[in-house]
């Protein structure tokens, strides 16, 4: 499949790959090892199906914390004008959108993840649309804006003669609309890298929260800790095949050396509000931990013994393996 990106980095437009004979045509519309490794670390939960007539307009819709949702949105039959409104209130791309036009000919899915509004408006009758939630529905945390907020500045291509629900028509303008959202939410970028803690303080002292798909982007499975490690001790030397982490130094100080078989990284950490996240198959070692040093591990799996690769030379044949 082929990832395209659009003006704001996390929304994406997906082009499958189509295989077709005089029988007829066949794609992949869901990957999930696919998905992962080229768009989104997700687990989708929820598939919908509608179908509707010409000037059908639905949207913007999203839902409260803590059931925002990401969605896949693609077309079976017909076509729509798909719109996703960045609703995220710390984003650089607050209040900016992304349109696309997709089709039951084109077969272009769009990915919107959490903390977007969405809503389209077919073009055709017999429409029939299809999207996959990272979330649930849930009616009660259930949230829109007015489709048409001159602040948004959304190209409509159908403005007359609209069918809209009683909800869509009285839904209120962008600068109104109730953002109770949390828009920290952390997508893994890269085999591995440092990012900031939202932190919460005031005059008597700080506080960080950690979430699951949102400042931790796994569901975390296991957490432990290390500390009291002896001078001029390191740790570490091995890769893990499946597992991720996220490792945070709470006090103190260390180095890692991260290696994804092509070149090595040295990153240090010492502030408890900074998060190193290391993606699966990465070669890692841990050095320099100071006296008073304490180091937090959030992984994404029980312990298993067979996910480790603790030998070198076997972790670069896995990796020139995957790489075939």
């Amino acid at each position: 499949m082929k990832v395209i990106n659009t003006k704001i980095p996390d929304l994406k437009i997906i082009e499958p790959t189509i295989y077709e004979d005089n029988r007829g045509i066949f794609f992949e519309a869901w990957n999930q090892n696919k998905f992962e490794s080229q768009v989104s670390k997700c687990k989708l939960v929820q598939d919908n199906h509608l179908k509707s007539r010409k000037g059908v307009l639905r949207g913007l819709h999203y839902q409260l914390s803590p059931y925002e949702q990401g969605q896949l949105v693609r077309v079976v039959e017909g076509s729509i004008y798909d719109v996703a409104v960045d609703i995220r209130r710390d984003s650089p791309t607050y209040g900016k959108h992304v349109s696309v036009e997709l089709t039951g000919e084109n077969k272009k899915m769009l990915w919107i993840p959490e903390g977007f509004a969405h809503g389209f408006v077919t073009l055709e009758d017999n429409t029939h649309v299809s999207y996959k939630t990272t979330n649930y529905y849930n009616k009660e945390s259930e949230a829109s804006i007015f489709w048409n907020s001159p602040e948004l500045d959304i190209n409509w291509p159908i403005t007359s003669d609209l069918i809209t629900s009683d909800k869509d028509r009285n839904a209120p303008l962008f600068s109104d609309a109730k953002l109770d959202i949390n828009s920290y939410i952390i997508k893994p970028k890269g085999n591995y890298y440092k990012y900031d803690f939202p932190v919460i303080g005031d005059d008597r002292g700080s506080l960080i929260a950690l979430e699951k798909r949102k400042e931790i982007p796994f569901d975390i499975k296991r957490v432990y800790y290390i500390y009291d490690t002896k001078k001029g001790v390191s740790r570490g030397f091995h890769a893990h095949r499946k597992l991720e982490q996220v490792i945070i130094c709470l006090s103190g100080k260390c180095s890692l050396i991260l290696d994804d078989g092509i070149k090595r990284k040295k990153v240090d950490l010492e502030s408890p509000n900074v998060g190193l996240y290391i993606r699966n198959m990465i070669w890692r070692e841990m050095h320099d931990f100071s006296s008073d040093c304490v180091l937090m591990v959030l992984a994404s799996e029980h312990y298993n013994e067979s996910d480790y690769i603790r030998d070198y030379s076997c972790f670069i044949k896995e990796i020139k393996d995957e790489q075939k």
